[in-house]
């Protein structure tokens, strides 16, 4: 039964299967277009932020959506589960490393900006990239372990209450 006391709908598997299938496809699509669009608008404007909002926010909200509703569903938590099962480095290690290499990533591009663009010699540059790596190293590493970790755990805990919670209510039901 469902929540209005009316009797559940009966689905063919094999339709519902297609059409994740078709969705997964159009999906795909839609990162293709965000990332050849992404392409040809730093080949026509170069590389600036300003010209690619749009589809930046197309890609970042769509790992938010999938994240926040995958652990509403339940269903993050099984994924980790059988990822963790088949791979030898845990999902939360993974988080955690993808993370602090995004802060190693962001502090290599402000070392490179700060040499390149406010040095007046090459002594002076290479001062300049190593003094604001190590700055942005000591800023960002930790914060985006952090940031990625607790966002992490948060989505496993919502995901494993929703997966008992889902249990309990088929147990109820028998």
């Amino acid at each position: 039964m469902n929540i209005f006391g009316g009797a559940t709908k009966v689905e063919d598997e094999r339709i519902v299967n297609i059409q994740n299938k078709i969705y997964r496809e159009i999906y795909f699509l839609v990162m293709a277009i965000c990332l050849i669009s992404i392409g040809f608008k730093f080949y026509q404007y170069g590389f600036g932020v300003n010209s690619i909002h749009t589809e930046l926010a197309i890609l970042f909200l769509q790992g938010v959506y999938y994240t926040v509703r995958g652990a509403s569903m339940g269903v993050l938590s099984d994924e980790v589960e059988i990822h963790d099962r088949k791979s030898k480095v845990p999902m939360k290690w993974k988080t955690l490393f993808w993370g602090g290499a995004s802060g190693v990533i962001i502090a290599i591009f402000f070392g490179l900006n700060s040499a390149f663009n406010y040095a007046d010699t090459t002594a002076q540059a290479y001062s300049y990239f190593f003094m604001v790596f190590f700055v942005s190293l000591m800023i960002y590493i930790p914060f985006l372990v952090l940031l990625s970790g607790s966002t992490f755990l948060a989505a496993m805990n919502r995901s494993k209450k929703a997966a008992e919670k889902e249990l309990d209510e088929d147990e109820i039901e028998r």
